[in-house]
């Protein structure tokens, strides 16, 4: 497709690309836009949706990158910083040939989700897997968070100081999280006891860490475990939320009823 397009076509080019992202982008997801300043490609509802590249509050850079290398370093910042999906409508495929680099970062580190050459391209930043759910037909779960990524996004939220605790359902995640050193609450056996680990999340309250994170990973564990999940989000004030990164709680809720 040609990127130059009348009025009436651009907006037609626009619903299209709206309509492909709901069909392929799971809801709460976090995206990243090739708008070129267009916010209408980032009215996206159920979605937190952001120019590429940005400036630094987050609003269009007002230029193209200067070249692959730089696309691709933006890119992945941006995806450390939370970014699940990258989506090229239409009119910006020749990024694909221009940054001839950029392209191959993609097809290395991406995985396609969609690729409608009238309407635009979608990529998964993560890692992506197909379930198959009700009635046979498959369906796209979350990528997968990195440590890497955790560890930048609490970085840039947590005060340097402040205790973190970490539920770890993944072996070797707080290890991999470095200088933030975070305490191990650990729940690697799925047989650990919702009991035992509330006893020993209230322990380390009371030594005065700051704050419970609560991994994406561990979603599995705590749905295994209502009265854990219970006790958190009930007593435990939520400060944040990134929805494929990590929960972070407040701790002196615990504190207080400890």
């Amino acid at each position: 497709m040609s990127a130059r397009l009348g009025e009436a076509e651009y907006r037609e080019l626009v619903v299209r690309v709206q309509a492909a992202v709901s069909a392929h982008v799971p809801p709460g997801s976090s995206l990243l836009v090739v708008s070129k300043g267009d916010a209408s490609l980032l009215e996206l509802p159920g979605l937190t949706a952001l120019h590429f590249p940005q400036d630094g509050s987050g609003g269009y850079a007002g230029h193209h990158p200067r070249d692959g290398a730089a696309a691709t370093a933006e890119l992945e910042q941006r995806r450390r910083a939370g970014a699940e999906y990258l989506v090229l409508p239409a009119t910006a495929r020749w990024w694909l040939r221009y940054y001839d680099d950029f392209a191959a970062h993609l097809a290395g580190h991406a995985e396609v989700v969609a690729d409608l050459p009238d309407t635009c391209a979608i990529y998964s930043l993560g890692s992506r897997c197909l379930a198959q759910g009700a009635l046979g037909v498959p369906a796209i779960e979350r990528p997968q968070a990195s440590a890497e990524q955790i560890r930048d996004y609490l970085e840039n939220l947590v005060t340097f100081g402040q205790r973190l605790v970490v539920l770890e359902t993944v072996d070797g995640l707080v290890a991999a999280l470095g200088s933030l050193r975070p305490a191990r609450l650990r729940a690697l056996d799925r047989e650990s006891s919702a009991e035992r680990t509330l006893a020993e999340l209230r322990l380390l309250a009371d030594d005065d860490a700051d704050y419970l994170v609560v991994p994406r990973s561990s979603d599995e564990w705590l749905d295994a475990r209502p009265d854990f999940r219970a006790e958190i989000e009930n007593n435990c004030r939520k400060i944040a939320e990134q929805r494929h990164l990590c929960r972070i709680f407040d701790l002196d809720g615990l504190k207080e009823i400890a």
